[in-house]
C-alpha cells in the first residue's frame, strides 16, 4: 500500500500535465491492482473468470446489433476490458469495452459480411498484465447478405448440346449468404430427379424430352419472416437428335427423257443439318444438305436390266447410319395372273364370305383392276371393297354377288397393255353345296362303323356263352373251400361224405372241361391261358 502511494505521488510530479481526475484514476488502478488476488470470486490464481458472450444468432448485413460481455460475479471494484473478436481472425478486433464499475460491456457493431461466423470475448485484466486473461464461449452468426444478380451458365451451350451428352447448369449469384436454389422448366418445378448440388443441376443422358425452358430462383431468410428471393433469366434447352436409321422407297416413272427412278430416303428423326447419299454399292451416285429428314433422288433407270442394288447414308454432327438395301432392276409385268381365293365360314359352317387375290407371275409395279361379269369393280360396293392396293377383292357371299369374276394386270409404268386372269364363277350354291362324293364318302364311313359295330357285339356274346359255365363251376368250388375250412372241427365220419361230394365235383369241373375242349377246339393258345390264369386265381 505504502509502495502505490509512492508511485502515485511520483507520477503526480512527472505529469504536472494531467488533469487532476486522471490522476486520481490511474490511482485506483493501481491501487485495486494490488488488491485483485484478495477478491473472492474475481480470480483464480490471477486468472480472470470465463466470460460469458450474449447476442443473436442471425443478422442482416448493414444493420447495427448489440452483443453483451460480462464476468458472472464478478465484483464491480474489478476493472476489466472487453474485446469482441471472430474466432477464426483474432488478430483483429471487431469492438472494445472498458467495465470500470461492474457494468456489463455492450458492443454496438455495424454488421459486416466479415463478422459471419463465431464471435467470442476476451476478458483482460485493465492496464494490469500480471492477470491472464480468458475467453467466452463462442456464438455463432449467420450474416444475411440478400440474394441478387442470378444468371444460369450452362456447360456446354445450351443451344449445342445431343442427346446422350450431358448438360450442367449452374445458378450463379452476384450476392448472397445461406442461400437455397429452385429449379423450374417451362415454368413447373423440376421434379425429375436429376443429380443436383448447392447450386447446380445435372442432367444425364439427355433426351428430346430434357428441351425446354429452364430458369432458377434463388433465395435466402432472414429470421424467419423476410425472404429474399431473385429469378434467372430464362435459358432454353434444345436437345438435338443424331438421325436415325433411313428407309428407302422405289417408285418409276416415264419422264420425257425416259424411265426415272424416284428414290426417297427418310429418317424418322433427326436435327438439322443431315446429309443423305446415295450409294450404289460402295460409290456415291448423289448427295443433298437439307434441313428435313427425307431427301430425294432421281436416278436413270433402264427397264429389264440389272441395276443393282442402292443404299442410303443419313448422317449429322459424325454420327451415320445406312439403310437396308433396295433392287433397282424394274421389270415389266408379265407372265401368267392367278387369282386364289380365301373363305370366311359363319357359326354353321356356310360360306359367309370370299377374298379373291390376283398376282402376277412377274414385275416390280403391277396395277390390278377386278371385273364382275365385265364390270370393273372400284373403290367399295354394297357387296365387295377392293383393297387399298387393288390386289385383293373382298365379298360377302349373297345374290348380289353371283356372277363371273376375273383380274387384269398391267404395268404401272405404261398401262396400255394388260394380262387377265383365268375367270371364276362364284354364287351361293356353289360354295355351300355339298358334292355327289362327299356323300357318298360320308355314308360308306357310316355304314362301316355299324359293321365294326355288329361284329363287336357277336364276338362279345360268344365269348360269354364260352366262359360262364366255367366260371359258375369255379365259383361253387371255392364257397366250398371255404365251408370246409369252417367245419374243420367237425367228427371224422362227417368228413367222408363231403370228400365224396368234393370228388364228385370235381368229375363235373373235369366234365365241363372236356364239353367246353369239344365245342371250341379251335380256341387260340391264348384264350386258354386266360381260362386257367383265371382258374388259380
Amino acid at each position: 500500500m505504502h509502495l502505490d502511494l509512492r508511485m502515485f505521488r511520483y507520477f503526480v510530479q512527472e505529469n504536472k500535465t494531467e488533469t487532476e481526475e486522471e490522476s486520481m484514476l490511474f490511482c485506483s488502478v493501481c491501487v485495486c491492482s494490488r488488491l485483485f488476488s484478495s477478491v473472492p470470486g474475481a480470480l483464480d490464481e490471477h486468472k480472470l473468470d470465463e466470460p460469458v458472450l450474449i447476442g443473436p444468432s442471425v443478422a442482416l448485413v448493414g444493420s447495427i446489433v448489440d452483443f453483451y460481455c460480462e464476468i458472472p460475479g464478478k465484483p464491480s471494484s474489478l476493472p476489466v476490458d472487453y474485446k469482441l473478436y471472430e474466432e477464426s481472425n483474432l488478430g483483429k478486433k471487431i469492438s472494445e469495452y472498458t467495465s470500470l464499475s461492474g457494468e456489463i460491456a455492450t458492443f454496438h457493431v455495424r454488421i459486416t459480411t466479415q463478422h459471419d461466423g463465431r464471435l467470442v470475448c476476451k476478458a483482460i485484466g485493465y492496464n494490469n498484465t500480471e492477470i491472464q486473461s480468458s475467453f467466452s464461449q463462442g456464438l455463432d452468426l449467420k450474416v444475411i447478405v440478400p440474394v441478387e444478380d442470378v444468371r444460369i451458365i450452362a456447360h456446354p451451350a445450351s443451344n449445342n448440346v445431343w442427346e446422350g451428352q450431358t448438360l450442367t447448369l449452374q445458378c450463379k449469384k452476384g450476392k448472397g449468404t445461406y442461400v437455397s436454389y429452385e429449379w423450374f422448366r417451362n415454368e413447373r418445378p423440376v421434379q425429375t430427379p436429376y443429380d443436383r448440388t448447392d447450386d447446380t443441376l445435372i442432367i444425364h443422358r439427355l433426351s428430346v424430352q430434357n428441351t425446354g425452358s429452364y430458369m432458377c430462383v434463388a433465395s435466402n431468410l432472414f429470421n424467419d419472416t423476410t425472404t429474399f428471393d431473385t429469378r434467372s433469366d430464362v435459358i432454353s434447352v434444345q436437345v438435338k437428335e443424331y438421325v436415325s436409321k433411313p428407309e428407302l422407297s422405289l417408285e418409276v416413272k416415264l419422264e420425257d427423257a425416259g424411265f426415272r427412278a424416284i428414290i426417297t430416303c427418310r429418317s424418322l428423326k433427326g436435327s438439322p443439318s443431315i446429309t443423305f447419299s446415295l450409294l450404289n454399292d460402295t460409290d456415291v451416285i448423289a448427295m443433298e444438305i437439307t434441313n428435313k429428314t427425307s431427301a430425294i433422288f432421281r436416278v436413270p433407270v433402264e427397264l429389264n436390266r440389272i441395276m443393282g442394288r442402292v443404299r442410303c447414308n443419313a448422317s449429322n454432327e459424325g454420327n451415320w447410319v445406312l439403310s437396308e438395301p433396295v433392287n433397282l432392276t424394274v421389270e415389266s409385268v408379265g407372265g401368267a395372273v392367278t387369282v386364289t381365293p380365301v373363305t370366311h365360314t359363319g357359326w354353321d359352317f356356310q360360306v359367309v364370305g370370299l377374298v379373291l387375290h390376283c398376282k402376277a407371275e412377274r414385275g416390280t409395279f403391277p396395277v390390278y383392276r377386278w371385273f364382275l361379269n365385265s364390270t370393273r369393280l372400284e373403290g367399295r360396293g354394297d357387296f365387295y371393297a377392293v383393297f387399298s392396293d387393288d390386289s385383293a377383292l373382298s365379298l360377302s357371299v349373297g345374290p348380289d354377288s353371283a356372277g363371273v369374276y376375273h383380274c387384269e394386270a398391267s404395268d404401272s409404268l405404261d398401262n396400255r397393255t394388260s394380262i387377265r386372269s383365268a375367270r371364276m364363277l362364284i354364287n351361293e350354291e356353289l360354295l355351300n353345296g355339298v358334292s355327289p362324293a362327299a356323300v357318298l364318302a360320308v355314308l360308306g364311313s357310316f355304314a362301316l362303323l355299324n359293321v365294326a359295330v355288329m361284329v363287336c357285339c357277336v364276338y362279345g356274346a360268344v365269348l360269354r356263352r364260352r366262359y360262364s359255365g366255367k366260371y359258375l363251376l369255379v365259383e361253387q368250388r371255392r364257397k366250398m373251400e371255404i365251408a370246409v375250412k369252417h367245419e374243420g372241427e367237425e367228427e371224422e365220419d362227417d368228413d367222408y361224405p363231403f370228400v365224396e361230394m368234393l370228388e364228385g365235383y370235381e368229375e363235373d369241373v373235369v366234365l365241363a372241361d372236356r364239353m367246353s375242349d369239344y365245342e371250341d377246339e379251335d380256341e387260340s393258345v391264348d384264350e386258354t391261358l386266360l381260362y386257367e390264369d383265371t382258374v388259380s386265381k
